[in-house]
């Protein structure tokens, strides 16, 4: 059984990428990553879920109908 731990918030972000040209920037092509910086990041909510796995529910069902 697995144990999902999910984590809900906002926050701004600029995703930074430099290009050869303004052509390639609007277009989007050949970019190269530089970097990623976040600010205000505010967590709102966290759930914890449990999954089984394909294994374990496969198993489940075979105790049913059996």
């Amino acid at each position: 059984m697995d144990i999902l731990k999910k984590t809900f918030g906002t926050c701004f972000f600029q995703h930074i990428e430099t290009y050869s040209n303004e052509e390639e920037a609007l277009n989007g092509k050949n970019g190269t990553f530089k970097e990623i910086k976040i600010s205000n990041l505010r967590i709102e909510r966290t759930n914890i879920i449990k999954k089984e796995n394909d294994e374990q529910r496969h198993q489940n069902s075979n105790k049913v109908e059996g």
